[in-house]
This record gives structure tokens, sequence and C-alpha cells, in this order.
């Protein structure tokens, strides 16, 4: 299955603006200062604001265990001669797809371990003061009440605690214009009978197609780029819409419309016609909520944060898990089960009796980075919209590592929206997907925190005075760095079956739950990927 049909459950999607303020999370006043320092929400002093080097990915720890795993473990003294543990199920990564995974299972004997210092994988957020926003994935798309992820939600106690937004008021900004609605031609009046054709056929392809990986679509478009699909269903399509579509590629892929899978990009796109729902903290919230449900059933070391994974194996019929805990020695567990949550170009270099086969298909997903800005102001405002793409006018063409393009961030989520703005700070969350290969070099420069920072400032100024507000409302800046976050959805791999390969279990014990399964990049894949791996343990 695919992004649209792990929403549903055949009931329509309402199109609700927002819920009553009653059912909306308040605030962040339960993330409190002494809360353990690995949660997905983070609690930042008053004087934190600014950020003085990335948060996000660490590139130093894992680089150095990662390049030569054998020469580490030898640094280290070697590997541990003694089992220090017994479970059930290990799962290796603590992102949405290790945490679903960990929340299912939560009456096992379970560990998840997370090489970060904090639980969450790229669905992190940061309180600061009564303010919560997302320093990664930040949203998803309202799933019925009845399917999984929303019985989760439900389970949870978060079903109401989130805002809504429906497409109907999707807003960008032309122009240095708030301009709504997008979908009806709001920035070229006289072409809206094209923003209205192209609209409602992918609403009806949201509500029609058949979307799982071995249905039809995916066998007649995964093939063609999104682009070509465009120019096949449509012919010559309006500037403004290709530019948008460009921008959501950069932004939900880190792809480029003559790259990503048609197939891929309808199934977000399309499933977007529908409403989107944001907590407090983005993604974060659920990843909190559901770290607090896995503590309190499963016990406090169940989720242990700054353990990093260096190799697993299989011996009949179990596995054996060697790790570096947060306190930096090494131990083993051996387990019935192994979930390897983290992205698959980690597992790869982890489990050395992988078959060939699926460590060449390994080798052909590829990834991207991404940046994100939150930008807090000295005082709240009254957001026109949650999201909003930011167009020129013109459509940017792709972007290459010698051609890197002058967008330093293609939209805007306004971070303290999910809040009605009840906060002393606003915040706007600026995203930049970075659509080409080797970004990442470019973001480890050790200079590259504050060239983003200033080019983020510069750019933010016209959008800021759409707002009545200036540089001098800034109250702080901190930038995220997430330098291979995001699978590739390229055009192909899934006709080519390359990702189903590269996620067969090995031995029905090492078995495999990320987005990456799919090369799909959003919650609603990492969740969908838990479950089936949780599925097959249980029913082995």
């Amino acid at each position: 299955m695919q992004r649209r049909d792990f929403l549903k459950t055949g009931i329509s999607l309402a199109a609700i603006s927002s819920l009553p303020a009653s059912g909306l999370a308040k605030g962040s006043e339960w993330v409190n200062s002494n809360m353990p320092d690995d949660w997905p929400v983070a609690r930042l002093k008053d004087s934190e604001n600014n950020s003085i080097d990335f948060n996000g990915d660490d590139i130093n720890r894992p680089h150095d265990a990662f390049w030569n795993i054998d020469g580490y473990i030898a640094k280290k003294g070697g590997e541990p001669s003694s089992i220090s543990e017994d479970l059930d199920v290990v799962v290796v990564g603590a992102g949405v797809a290790g945490l679903s995974t960990a929340y299912y299972l939560r009456d096992k004997k379970i560990a998840v371990l997370e090489m970060d210092f904090r639980l969450g994988g790229n669905s992190k957020g940061e309180a600061y003061k009564n303010a919560m926003y997302s320093t990664g994935a930040a949203y998803f798309v309202e799933p019925d009440q009845q399917a999984p992820l929303g019985q989760l939600l439900t389970e949870l106690g978060v079903w109401d605690h989130a805002r809504r937004e429906s497409s109907d008021h999707t807003t960008v900004l032309y122009n240095n214009k708030f301009t709504s609605p997008f979908w009806k031609g709001a920035t070229d009046k006289a072409a809206s009978e094209q923003f209205k054709k192209i609209f409602t056929r992918l609403t009806e392809i949201g509500a029609e197609a058949d979307f799982d990986y071995n249905g039809e679509l995916a066998r007649t478009v995964d093939h063609l780029t999104f682009e070509e699909w465009l120019k096949k269903e449509f012919g010559d399509v309006h500037p403004h819409l290709l530019e948008y579509f460009q921008l959501y590629g950069w932004s939900s892929f880190c792809g480029s419309t003559d790259e990503l899978s048609a197939y891929q990009y309808l199934g977000f796109i399309c499933a977007e016609t529908g409403s989107l729902m944001a907590y407090p903290g983005g993604n974060a919230y659920v990843a909190h909520k559901m770290a607090q449900a896995i503590r309190k059933s499963a016990g406090t070391k169940s989720l242990r944060a700054g353990a990093i994974v260096l190799r697993v194996t299989t011996e009949g019929d179990s596995a054996v898990v060697l790790y570096e805990d947060a306190m930096g020695n090494l131990k083993k567990i051996r387990a019935k089960k192994v979930v390897m949550a983290c992205q698959k170009f980690v597992a790869r270099r982890l489990i050395p009796e992988m078959p060939k086969e699926q460590f060449d298909a390994l080798g052909q997903l590829m990834y991207r980075a991404y940046l994100v800005g939150n930008i807090i102001t000295k005082k709240p405002f009254q957001s026109p919209s949650y999201e909003l793409y930011c167009l020129r006018g013109q459509v940017p063409p792709s972007p290459t590592p010698m051609r890197r393009g002058d967008r330093s961030f293609t939209d805007i989520c306004y971070g303290t929206w999910a809040q009605q703005e009840q906060v002393d700070h606003s915040v706007l969350t600026l995203y930049h997907g970075i659509p080409y290969d080797g970004a990442r070099q470019f973001l480890f420069n050790p200079a590259s925190h504050d060239k983003y920072k200033n080019k983020y400032l510069t750019d933010v100024e016209p959008i800021l005075k759409t707002m009545n507000l200036g540089l001098d409302d800034i109250h702080g800046i901190r930038l995220t760095r997430w330098g291979h976050a995001l699978p590739l959805s390229q055009a192909g791999l899934i006709q080519k079956g390359i990702p189903q390969r590269a996620s067969t279990n090995i031995n029905n014990v090492i078995h495999f739950a990320n987005q990456d399964n799919w090369a799909n990049p959003c919650f609603e894949t990492a969740h969908h990927c838990a479950l089936e791996a949780v599925h097959s343990i249980l029913n082995d």
C-alpha cells in the first residue's frame, strides 16, 4: 500500500479548517525541565533562542563507527565474550517507524536502540517557553479514525489535539502577498479553470485509484516522472502550477518533478486534497506520546538513546546485536527478532550476512538532505494558514551540485499555528529540501550554519513585511540539519522491485521497518511499515 491507502477506510475526508479551541493541545506545559534529555520534544532554556551550530544529525560519532566498524570495535577493546541480556525483540532506530514498532510490541521484552541522544528520528521538536514547533517532519494527512493510524492517535488520546486545515484553504505567497485559494486560480484568475480541472483530477485519483504497490496505478505510471505524467495528462500546464509542483517535490521528497515517480508523487499530493493535521511540535508530538506509552508499559530501559548498533548477526532462530551504549561500553543482546527501523544505507553496513541481491538493492536507494530554519518572533501574530509555498511566478529549474539555485526555502509552516498562536513567541518554520546528490558535503562545512542563517534572514524579510513585521521583530533563529533523511522516490523504483528486495526479511529473524521500505518519505509510510513488521513477528 501507499500513502493514500494508509489514510482511509472508505469514508471521505472532512473539509475542516480547525477544531474548536477546547479540543486542541494547549501548549508546552507537559514538556518540563525535569524530563530526561532524550525525549523527542526538547525543552530549551530562555537563552537558547539562537542556535550557534546545526541541531539535528550528529555527524561525528556514526561516521567514526560506520566507516570502519571492525576497527572501531577493536579500538573499544573488542567484542564482548558474553551476552548481557536476552530479549524478545530489539528495534534498531527510534524514529517514527521504530517507535511505532515498539509501541505495538510494548507488552514484550524489548529494547529500542537509538544512536542519537534524542528519540524521534527526524520527527523531533522544541519547546521555547510556551511555544512548540517542529525541527523536522511537521504534519500528516488526516486519516479515517478507524484506520490503523487513526486508531493509534485515538489510543494515545491525541485525536482531538490536532488542528486541521482543508485544501480549500490552500494559501501561497505570491508577489509577496498571501493569496488564497490557490486551487481555484487565485494567482491568475484568467486561468482558474485549469487550476480547478487539475485539482479535481487529483481529487478523483485520490478517491478512486488503486494505490497498492502491485496495483494498476503503480504498473502504469511508476516508470513516468511526475513531469512526464503532467504533460501526458494535461498538455501545457500553467507556470504557477508547475512552480508549485516543483516546490512541493523539493519540500516533500527532496526531489524535482523530472526525477520523481509519478506514482509516488500522486500518492502524496492526492492525499493532500483532503485535510492535514498538525500538532504543537509537529510530528514530534505524536512520537513523544508513543515514547511515553512505551516506557510506561515496557520500562524505562526499553528506549535507549545514545546506543549505536555496530553489528547484527543471526544465530539459528535468533539474532545477536552488538552495540555501544551511551557510556561508551560495548554490549551484546540476544533477541528472538530484530527490527531494523534505521535507514537502509546504515543497515547495509551492520548486517554481514545480508544476501548479495539485497545488498545490491540497498545500494540503489538514494537519500537526500534538508534544512529547517525556525524563526522565533518577539511577539505572537496570527498565521494566515498552516503551510504556504513561496511562488515567484517562474518555474525554477531542477538544481545540481554545480547549479544549486537561489531558493533558500521552498515553503513555510507556521510552527505555532497548531496552538492558535496562544503563545508568547510565534514561530515560522522554513523548509529547504535540497534536491540534488552531494548536498550534505556543503552542510558539513563549519561555515555553513552562519551562511544559511544569514541567507534565511535576508530571504524571510519580505515575508515578515506581509505580516507587518521586520527583522527587528525576530527574537532568534534556530537551524536544524538532516544530512540524508529522505529516501528519493525515483521513477521506476517500485516497478523494478528495488525497495521490495531491499526490505526482504533475513531468515525470518531480521525484519525491516522504515519509510525507505517503499522509498516513500512520510509519517504514514513509516507507521505502516512498522505494522507490517509487527504483523510478521506476531504471526510467526
